[in-house]
């Protein structure tokens, strides 16, 4: 890059430096060490990304392998990995639209068997390496279906 996109400027300096990754669509990715070209006029930033698409399921493997409940901008970020719309991909869950979307936007939780249907369906649509989907099994395999549980159905059958 000889100038600046945005202003025209000449004065552009390119370094390696750590990168907050938003539009990842996530607040909490940080590249490090990625090559950054930033204007010194309009103080720009452009940020270098070769395999942005092998990037992205890097960090779509670092989701689904966490330990804790997904957010709602996890489960965004996931869907859009797989190029589907909310109506899409809340097909492939077996769920309404307005549910997934709900818990899009951190509205509502999804409970513990849908925070694992996500991650599983995400799996299977991706086609996932096997170490990936060994490493998600066993991390379900894990869990406690008592303390992952957040809701209990009390039926009385008859016998």
């Amino acid at each position: 890059m000889d100038k600046c996109p945005i202003c025209g400027n000449t004065g552009i300096t390119t370094r390696k430096k750590d990168y907050r990754f938003i539009e990842s669509g996530l607040d909490n990715v940080v590249l490090t060490g990625v090559e950054v070209v930033e204007c010194n006029k309009c103080d720009e930033e452009f940020v270098s990304i070769p395999n942005a698409a092998q990037l992205m399921d890097f960090i779509a493997e670092q989701i689904i392998l966490k330990p804790t409940r997904l957010t709602g901008k996890e489960i965004k970020f996931l869907r859009k990995n797989l190029l589907l719309n909310t109506r899409e991909f809340a097909t492939l869950l077996g769920v309404d639209r307005v549910s997934l979307s709900r818990w899009e936007n951190d509205k509502v939780k999804p409970t513990a068997s849908n925070d694992r249907l996500i991650r599983l369906t995400y799996t299977a649509c991706k086609k996932t390496v096997d170490s990936t989907r060994e490493k998600l099994i066993k991390r379900l395999r894990d869990i406690s279906p008592a303390t992952e549980a957040t809701e209990r159905y009390f039926v009385s059958v008859p016998f």
